[in-house]
């Protein structure tokens, strides 16, 4: 088995992708168009799996440049992309596909490669010399309909639900373009509680907007309170599952419990659409615990060329977060940088 890179994306990806169990949202064209759009010095690279002259899926990544380093995001940290990694089926021969993946590393240019999709194998990916970064995500399973999906809901919950209903609270979906914006304001008042400016600018929800909603795989939601937006979210969402990529809303509404109403309403959704699960994305939170499901693995791992890659890693993690504090905290002190 080898992994072949391709001049360019096949013209047709979509329909070819879709023939393997591990596609998902994040490996669609119009998921690709928008990571292009805010990593426009990155550049996507396509390759096809193959083993004895047949193909046995394919592999996307995003190739970006730091310093002397060539870096293959699949997924790349900081896209908000949950998985990519190689298209195959689950019958794949895990340890074929692992020594595939390591001997494409060194027969690259490249000098670090991640990937994250669940249909890897860990012990084949560790044996063959990628490191494994685990994590946890919040998984709810939707397989029923609206009631059973009601009484996995915790009680609070509920009550905050009924409360935001009692408080006469609308919800919207919109495909007007302005959600981004007024999620992109409410969004900088959330991380400006925690004393930290924004991670990435308003360019970035209008990008998935309008990438994702002329292939209607985004719900975009906003709550609204008397005439006024008081919470917003968007969610991507392919057959498999609805994405919790971001939401927001103003602090001082809270007391409207507009937020529990937004998942309840993406909940709904889900299950009207048929899409068997809610990945909430992150685990290990009480606001998603409310909810139901459970925190599942989500595994990513990484191989690279580059002594000390790891420890890298780790420090320009911590540096990327204290740089957030460290400006947010020269902004709330009225300090211009």
């Amino acid at each position: 088995m080898e992994i072949v890179p391709l001049e360019k994306k096949p013209a047709d990806w979509d329909e070819e992708i879709s023939k393997f169990d591990s596609k998902t949202l994040f490996h669609e064209t119009p998921w690709l168009e928008h990571i292009q759009s805010i990593h426009p010095k990155g550049r996507l690279r396509f390759f096809e799996i193959i083993e004895e002259s047949r193909r046995q899926g394919y592999l996307c990544a995003l190739h970006v440049r730091k310093a002397v380093l060539n870096i293959y995001g699949s997924p790349l940290g900081g896209t908000g992309t949950n998985y990519m990694g190689p298209v195959v089926n689950q019958d794949i021969d895990q340890n074929s596909l692992a020594h595939a993946l390591r001997t494409f590393t060194k027969r690259s240019p490249l000098t670090h490669l991640e990937l994250t999709n669940d249909v890897l194998d860990t012990e084949k990916m560790l044996s063959h010399g990628f490191e494994l970064h685990p994590g946890v995500t919040h998984m709810l399973e939707l397989s029923g309909n609206e009631e059973d999906a009601w009484s996995q809901l915790k009680s609070v919950c509920r009550n905050r639900i009924r409360k935001a209903e009692k408080n006469q609270l609308e919800v919207e979906v919109t495909e007007d373009l302005s959600l981004a914006d007024e999620y992109y304001e409410q969004f900088i008042e959330v991380y400006g509680k925690q004393g930290m400016i924004t991670p990435f600018g308003p360019e970035r929800p209008r990008s998935l907007m309008q990438c994702l909603v002329p292939a209607k795989r985004i719900l975009p939601l906003r709550i609204i309170h008397q005439g006024e937006t008081v919470a917003t979210g968007l969610f991507p969402y392919d057959e498999n599952s609805i994405y919790f990529w971001g939401a927001a809303s103003w602090l001082g509404h809270h007391k409207l419990c507009p937020n529990e109403l937004l998942h309840w309403e993406v909940i709904k959704f889900a299950i009207s659409r048929g899409i068997p699960r809610y990945n909430m994305c992150g685990g290990t939170s009480q606001f998603k615990d409310k909810f139901g499901g459970s925190d599942v693995p989500y595994n990513h791992y990484s191989i690279s060329s580059v002594p000390m890659m790891k420890q890298a890693r780790t420090l320009y993690s911590k540096a990327h977060f204290l740089k957030l504090q460290a400006l947010g905290l020269f902004k709330t002190r009225g300090i211009k940088k």
